[in-house]
């Protein structure tokens, strides 16, 4: 499964950021403004973001508030949209121009993403500061934000300035030394463990996990903050064996005394119908508060706190 690699940004360059979501409890301590970078170099089956897995940008159609005026077929020069009582698009055509998006009163069309510049996203995520205090601040999350290390570069400096406690949230397949400078300046990691079979790995987010436990060892040996979460997804990675060997590994191999399990949700799904993507719905119901015990179990009883 080939999945896109980041490519290289400029510290002066913009950034794709899908959403700023505002007012965030479960994304580190306190309340929270959670940025969502555009990319990511995993293509995890269950992902709850996927219009943020492109490094580029492109449509989203959300035929819910399609209100059939038909402006956009009017000004679709790729013939990407044809009409028959509702619009219906023909991906393979669309050229991601957003032509469409500025034709539609409904905003039924609008890109995945919008370009900011450091400078701009820190003014954005500034205006929340009060809300902060005491234990809040600003998580970053994506996609992958350390695929944009030279845009975090030049971002960082300014919220630190203004002592804004910084959280990241990371699938743990980057390059250590570049991101290194950017790590210097966060203050807590929230670090995902998908599987720690490698064939399992790969066969779920498309890469194997060398590189992400290369990062995760590193991250503990450098006591940074940080606390490791793992999804837990029904029939894919939360087999008693799989789950059983990343409790060992947590607790034997890497000394960690705690971890937080993070149960399968449906959200994202909804997103799928709306983006011209491969993904597929899985068809599996969110887990249960009492399915998750059961597994959290698994973590327990090998001396692991689980974190709520």
């Amino acid at each position: 499964m080939k999945t896109a690699e980041a490519p290289a940004h400029d510290s002066k360059t913009r950034t794709l950021i899908c959403d700023i979501q505002r007012f965030s409890i479960h994304d580190g301590p306190g309340i929270r403004t959670t940025v969502f970078f555009k990319g990511c170099p995993l293509r995890c089956l269950w992902c709850q973001n996927p219009e943020t897995l492109r490094f580029e940008n492109e449509l989203v159609f959300n035929l819910e508030k399609c209100i059939a005026c038909g402006e956009c077929v009017k000004v679709c020069v790729n013939k990407a949209i044809k009409f028959d009582r509702a619009p219906v698009l023909v991906w393979q055509n669309c050229k991601s121009c957003f032509v469409c998006a500025e034709a539609c009163p409904s905003r039924a069309r609008e890109p995945a993403g919008k370009e900011y510049s450091p400078e701009q996203l820190a003014i954005e995520l500034l205006k929340d500061r009060e809300f902060y205090i005491p234990e809040g601040g600003v998580t970053l999350s994506g996609g992958e934000p350390f695929s944009h290390v030279k845009y975090l570069l030049a971002l960082l400096p300014v919220l630190k300035k203004d002592k804004i406690h910084v959280a990241v949230e990371t699938c743990g397949h980057f390059n250590w030394e570049a991101a290194q400078p950017a790590l210097d300046m966060i203050d807590l990691v929230l670090f995902d463990l998908k599987a720690l079979n490698p064939e399992l790995h790969e066969k779920l987010t498309g890469k194997d996990n060398q590189l992400i436990l290369k990062n995760l060892r590193k991250l503990v040996e450098s006591n940074k903050p940080h606390l490791v979460r793992i999804p837990v997804i029904p029939g894919m990675n939360d087999s008693e064996i799989e789950l059983a060997a990343m409790a060992k590994f947590l607790k034997e191999d890497l000394k960690e005394s705690e971890v937080q399990l993070l149960p399968y949700h449906r959200l994202g799904e909804s997103k799928l119908k709306k983006l011209n993507t491969s993904q597929k719905s899985l068809g599996l119901s969110s887990m249960i508060e009492k399915d998750l015990k059961a597994k959290s179990e698994i973590f327990v009883s090998r001396g692991l706190k689980i974190i709520v």
